[in-house]
């Protein structure tokens, strides 16, 4: 069960981007706290996404639709903020996304 997998609470936050006359502000603000689990990408997957020239350490699993936008939303988790690669990927009633550790 999926459930029984996911232990750990992670924070998602969304970003916003205010101008002012000093240019502009990004602020960072809590949407909600959600289980999930922390999952270290094998060698292949960072190989194919350096490929890309892109950086890529974790992935992310949630159960049920998480919506996580790229540039928009991070997630910190145990203390550790985790920017995202790509879009959240929605299969199955679960939700995955890859990360970089910040």
């Amino acid at each position: 069960m999926l459930t029984n997998l996911l232990k750990r609470k992670c924070t998602i936050q969304k970003k916003t981007v205010t101008s002012g006359p000093l240019g502009d502000t990004e602020t960072w603000a809590d949407v909600g706290s959600y289980w999930c689990r922390r999952i270290s990408v094998d060698v292949q997957t960072r190989a194919a996404y350096q490929q890309l020239n892109t950086v890529v350490t974790d992935r992310f699993l949630f159960s049920g639709k998480v919506e996580l936008n790229l540039g928009e939303h991070r997630i910190i988790y145990a203390g550790t903020t985790y920017e995202l690669i790509e879009t959240a990927q929605h299969l199955d009633n679960e939700t995955t996304v890859m990360v970089k550790q910040s």
